[in-house]
């Protein structure tokens, strides 16, 4: 196997200093990217130039709020198992519990699922008696420039999978979010005997079925394929990656008036709260952005987002098709009711295509399922309940 396996977790000390979550000064040009957020606050059909004004005012106030923060994120106490390039496989279960393997995407952070110590997804998951791995795929490096998701699947998923399996001694449950849970499904069709369980959470899938802003964006593109592809390779020989930026120019347009509702909410709120703290370290997630492969970005924009191969059955992964039908494992899919990157339909394909699959509804969005007020009520606890039952 690749890589430095270190599977006597106890043998190693733990990483105590801060994640690599990008450099201390993030807030100073963000929310990122700036000027889309403010012309999208400026510029709003209907209102009178004093309401523009007044709400951009009170965005801008939250803004200063948030990067006056003394607020810093915890630092990471996971174990590292395993490592190949810049992914990590990390323990967050002090070498304790069930073991379980999360996959998390590759074009945010993976730390949203470890946001705060109150409202960690993994942190939870070994409160409750399980070993959660998390494969963190890292900023991608020389190494990682040129893969594809079926390179990052043999060389960092497969090897992750294989470790996770001989520490729990057989199958077992692997849990995918965003498109982490796409990742997941591939394993699980593909490599059946390794899997014991399939979570996805906010996993898009049928990808014709989108909000009208991302539907507009397809129609464009999609008589531009050829064009898009070689821009994507472009990037590749000038930037050796797709900034980050381009990334968050598409994630702001999908509802234009976020940025404004949230800071000029956050205007209000007690700076000593929970919510407070919660938003700050939300927000920070957010403007801690990673570049993307270009040949993931191409896959992952083109293939899944206009042409559809992941409904279609045209995407490939672990040497074949992936085809959810053929899933035999136990499998629960979230499916939040206000997701943008995931609207319910389209991420509702997914378990409708897996034989005997549970899809749940939690009514949140596509990182409130993950960290929201009701996280415990609405993803933990039935999470919890289908693990103990599988």
């Amino acid at each position: 196997m690749r890589g430095k396996a270190l599977l006597m977790s106890k043998s190693v000390d733990p990483i105590c200093t801060p994640a690599p979550d990008g450099p201390p000064d993030l807030r100073a040009n963000a929310p990122v990217p700036l000027p889309l957020h403010l012309a999208q606050a400026v510029f709003q059909p209907g209102l009178q130039l004093d309401e523009q004004m007044d709400m951009l005012d009170a965005m801008l106030r939250g803004i200063d709020r948030w990067r006056a923060s003394p607020l810093q994120r915890d630092p990471n106490t996971s174990v590292t198992l395993w490592s190949e390039g810049s992914t990590q496989l990390r323990d967050y279960g002090n070498g304790q519990g069930k073991p379980l393997l999360v996959l998390p995407s590759l074009i945010n952070r993976a730390y949203i699922l470890d946001i705060t110590a109150e409202r960690s997804f993994l942190r939870a998951l070994a409160a409750n008696g399980y070993r959660p791995l998390l494969l963190d795929w890292g900023v991608p490096g020389n190494t990682e420039k040129v893969l594809s998701l079926a390179d990052y699947a043999d060389t960092r998923l497969r090897p992750a999978l294989a470790i996770t399996r001989v520490l729990g001694g057989g199958p077992v449950p692997v849990i995918g979010y965003c498109m982490g849970g796409a990742l997941a499904v591939a394993a699980a069709a593909r490599r059946p005997d390794d899997i014991r369980a399939l979570v996805t959470l906010g996993t898009p899938w049928n990808c014709a079925i989108s909000s009208p802003v991302t539907r507009m964006l397809q129609d464009s593109a999609r008589p531009q394929l050829p064009t898009m592809r070689a821009l994507f390779r472009s990037a590749a020989q000038t930037f050796g990656v797709v900034p980050s930026d381009i990334m968050q120019a598409l994630f702001a347009m999908l509802d234009p008036g976020l940025a404004r509702r949230k800071f000029a909410r956050f205007s209000q709120m007690d700076k000593t709260s929970p919510e407070a703290a919660l938003f700050i370290a939300v927000e920070d997630w957010l403007n801690d952005p990673v570049p993307v492969a270009p040949r993931v970005a191409e896959e992952v924009l083109v293939d899944w987002h206009v042409s559809n191969t992941l409904h279609n059955g045209q995407w490939s992964l672990l040497g074949g098709a992936v085809q959810p039908e053929h899933i035999t494992c136990p499998t629960l899919s979230f499916c939040a009711t206000n997701d943008l990157i995931a609207p319910p339909d389209n991420a509702e394909a997914l378990p409708r295509a897996i034989p005997h699959a549970r899809i749940l509804r939690p009514e949140t969005g596509h990182v409130g399922m993950i960290v929201g007020s009701k996280v415990a009520q609405s993803t933990l606890a039935p999470l919890h309940k289908f693990l103990q039952e599988v």
